[in-house]
């Protein structure tokens, strides 16, 4: 008897049937975990790599089969393939995009983290304060060698200008000229950072006003912070050498500020550069006593701060007190008949000359 000739299949329907319910069955559940499972770039491209192959391994299937329906079939997996793959990129360049946003705005946060750290570590506020004896009109001004955020500089001490406005954001400026008191307070002392500080009174401009003034003016000075306070040494100013560095504060590591007065020399020196002059002789003190600073009492020491609005109340009428007293006094004195064989004196200040004998 004759024996039945046998074809044998190696890509039969079932075994394909097998092949694409697994391949199914895992873009499904790549489908319901991809929510939940985020991996790195790198995991993804190599899915995408893997899948590839598969799509190739799946092309050569195509190819070995004869049977146009199951062609076709490969074809609708094929493609549903490439969409899956289309919608994998794109999930990829969305969750690249959102680690890119995250990235900026961490750096972002970073950099406003830094700068509120600096900002809150050079918050160390303190007071400058002048008062001038006899009372006149007073300027003070600090000179600091910091630079800001847009790396700019203050502009230096202009000895024309009476009151030098504040530079740096934060620091405030005031005076009283009727009792000779000037303030400056600066808000942010960054460690390391110097101040120079500068006092003035009015310049005499004509023969009459610079006879009227003073013949000397004494300045005192102080500083003052939280948890500090430096008397400054005095200085002594007239209508020619009407402004003067003081000195130096100097913000050391501990938070507190230290002071060093300026040389006679440095003081020439500083007023040669910003005058373009060589600098008047230097300004003897009088006998008239050095001002009283605020809140001191009568031996001249600091007292406490005035704290409540009461002690403010006090303080101001004791002032306006012992300025009414000055200007009765100096009414007294303008008052008085001049003696006999006085000379008077002109209104440009000169002394007129003794008339000439005739022959």
């Amino acid at each position: 008897m004759r024996a039945k000739t046998r074809e044998v299949q190696i890509f039969n329907m079932s075994l394909i049937d097998i092949l694409c319910g697994a391949l199914g069955a895992f873009c499904f559940m790549m489908l319901v975990l991809l929510p939940y499972y985020k991996p790195a770039n790198e995991d993804l491209r190599k899915q995408e790599a893997n899948t590839q192959d598969l799509l190739k391994q799946l092309e050569k299937l195509k190819d070995a089969a004869k049977d146009s329906a199951l062609a076709q079939q490969m074809a609708d997996v094929i493609r549903k393939l490439q969409d899956q793959i289309t919608q994998l990129q794109g999930q990829l360049n969305q969750f690249a995009a959102q680690n890119e946003r995250l990235k900026t705005e961490n750096q972002n946060l970073a950099a406003k983290n830094d700068k509120q750290f600096r900002q809150l570590d050079m918050r160390r506020p303190f007071v400058t304060m002048a008062v001038t004896n006899p009372s006149q009109d007073v300027g003070i001004y600090l000179d600091s060698d910091g630079m800001t955020e847009e790396k700019k500089s203050n502009p230096p001490f202009d000895p024309a200008n009476p009151h030098q406005p504040f530079f740096f954001a934060g620091d405030i400026s005031g005076w009283w000229s009727d009792h000779g008191v000037a303030v400056w307070m600066t808000r942010d002392a960054p460690v390391g950072v110097h101040y120079k500080l500068y006092v003035k009174i009015p310049q005499a401009t004509d023969v009459l006003t610079a006879f009227a003034a003073p013949p000397a003016t004494t300045v005192k000075t102080m500083a003052l912070g939280d948890t500090w306070k430096l008397e400054l040494p005095d200085v002594t100013l007239n209508s020619a050498r009407f402004w003067v560095l003081v000195g130096t504060f100097t913000v050391n590591p501990d938070e507190k500020l230290s002071f060093k007065e300026a040389s006679q020399a440095e003081r020439d020196a500083e007023w040669t550069k910003l005058s373009m002059s060589t600098p008047p002789p230097k300004v003897q003190p009088t006998a008239t006593g050095t001002p009283v600073m605020p809140f001191s009492n009568e031996t001249g020491q600091p007292s406490a701060t005035p704290k409540s609005a009461e002690e403010w109340h006090a303080y101001m009428e004791k002032i306006e007190k012992e300025r009414a007293e000055r200007l009765k006094q100096r009414e007294q004195q303008q008052s008085q008949p001049a003696s006999p064989g006085a000379i008077p004196i002109g209104p440009s200040g000169m002394r007129p000359s003794a008339p000439t004998p005739s022959p």
